[in-house]
């Protein structure tokens, strides 16, 4: 006999070896025994998850002979037939392939026929969103009233492509992407019985890359059981599959985290040109979430080097975001190695916690009251209320002081304006005004610049006195006006 890929020699015969599609399979299996079976069914999903093999079982269970408890019994003619597709009454048809107007009139002018030996006629149309309009258009009153010997099954990965009128019609089934803990559990059955050494943490890593399909899953295994000689190690899918080792990316992050360039960059020579660049992308984006997920939750994980902790939320967020731009970009690159250096690269130059730090401790340690409130754009009418005041930056809290008569005349808008121009020039997100009445009139800005004003004139009068010039011009004048000078 010729070799059967494992995709179809594990493919379910029955409904209890459907994997994580526990939803479905109740619904469908409680509408069998309650003898209430709809006249078109939807199976909708992403691709390799089970949904024309439910559509079979579903079919073997409509005309098996000895159904039990939901279950087909895979042993009389009608069940042989489908299993083997030999059945007259069932009819498998690629809407790919087959999507026009003539070959769905030729599928409809069968169905007034009643079936040879089963109880139902099925008709299973796989792909049903490649129809086109003109065929659905033609499905659609055999679809509303099927005759009573005729069901129809349809299957899609784009049920959104699906005319609402033929949605309508049919019951739809959406299937799950199956989770890697299932993928896992049943790859080590199958491995277990087809005699295949593996490691567990080898299994992980194939379901991780599998996407929640089954089928790619098996697929997968295929590729790795010729390369191992059937002794899965994670050291082999690794290599494989191109997956990074998890040091090396947890490595990557430290050394932005460190702003250490020449580890990074020796981390960048360890990736060879076998490597998954778009794996290294998703496991530090894994990465780069898992710690996110850490720094906010209650419940640590140990799974990765407690350091990375540390770094800024603000940076991680900027981090992923990076990621998920530059692996769009991936597949059509050039360069994929590159794209990813320089996407490390944008990493460095955001250094969030560094530019956060000098806008506070520059601006706020060196910033002047009366400066601060001619460059904030508050209007001159508040500016010059403003100026009866004093302003003073404490961690993220600004305290504005002025007197308890000025206090009332600051409105909630006028308080939210400030804050908000605050927090722009200081670039603290937080920032929060707390009004304060305990004044200090000698260093409020208005005061200032009449002290100003003042020492100014002062300090004009004194040259004046002093000039040869004004001496000369005082001993000539009356004396009344020699009192300017207050000279006897």
């Amino acid at each position: 006999m010729s070799y059967l890929v494992l995709a179809r020699k594990w493919r379910p015969k029955t409904f209890s070896e459907v994997v994580g599609q526990d939803h479905v399979v109740t619904a469908l299996k409680n509408s069998l025994k309650s003898d209430s079976v709809h006249q078109a069914f939807l199976f909708t999903g992403t691709r390799g998850v089970g949904k024309t093999s439910l559509a079979r079982i579903l079919t073997k269970a409509l005309n098996c002979r000895n159904l039990i408890e939901g279950e087909p019994c895979n042993d009389c003619d009608s069940c042989n037939e489908i299993n083997a597709g030999s059945s007259i009454d069932f009819q498998e048809i690629d809407a790919a392939s087959r999507r026009g107007i003539s070959e769905t009139k030729e599928l409809l002018e069968t169905i007034p026929y009643l079936p040879t030996s089963s109880k139902y006629k099925v008709y299973l149309i796989d792909e049903v969103h490649m129809l086109t309009k003109e065929s659905f258009n033609s499905l659609l009153k055999t679809l509303e009233e099927p005759p009573p010997h005729v069901i129809f099954m349809f299957a899609t990965t784009e049920f959104e492509q699906i005319p609402p009128t033929i949605l309508s019609r049919c019951l739809q089934l959406n299937l799950n992407s199956v989770t890697v803990e299932g993928l896992t559990e049943q790859l080590s059955k199958i491995f277990s019985k087809e005699k295949i050494k593996f490691e567990k943490s080898a299994l992980d890593l194939i379901s991780d890359a599998a996407n929640g399909s089954i089928r790619d899953a098996l697929t997968i295994s295929e590729k790795i059981i010729s390369y191992s000689e059937k002794n899965i190690t994670e050291e082999i899918v690794r290599e494989v599959l191109g997956i990074p080792d998890e040091r090396l990316v947890e490595e990557l992050l430290l050394n932005l985290k460190d702003k250490n360039t020449d580890e990074l960059f020796e981390n960048l020579k360890e990736i060879s040109n076998d490597t998954s660049i778009k794996n290294i992308f998703i496991n530090l984006m894994n990465l780069i979430k898992k710690v996110s997920i850490n720094q906010f939750s209650q419940k640590k994980d140990n799974t990765f080097n407690s350091s990375l902790l540390e770094i800024d939320p603000e940076s991680l967020q900027i981090f992923y975001q990076l990621c998920l731009v530059n692996i769009e970009y991936i597949d059509d690159s050039p360069d994929p190695k590159g794209l990813f250096e320089m996407t490390l690269l944008k990493m460095l130059a955001f250094d969030l916690e560094e530019k956060k730090n000098s806008s506070v401790t520059e601006k706020g340690k060196n910033y002047n009251w009366s400066d601060l409130l001619s460059e904030l754009k508050l209007g001159k009418v508040l500016s010059q209320h403003l100026m009866h005041s004093n302003g003073i930056l404490q961690n993220e809290k600004f305290i504005i002081s002025l007197p308890e008569e000025k206090k009332n005349l600051l409105s909630e808008k006028n308080l939210k304006i400030i804050e908000n121009q605050l927090r722009d020039f200081f670039s603290i997100r937080d920032l929060k005004i707390k009004i304060d009445t305990n004044f200090e009139l000698s260093t409020s800005p208005i005061n200032l610049k009449e002290e100003s004003v003042k020492r100014n004139e002062e300090i004009v009068k004194e040259k004046i006195k002093k000039s040869d010039s004004y001496k000369k011009i005082v001993s000539e004048l009356k004396p009344e006006i020699k009192k300017f000078d207050n000279s006897e």
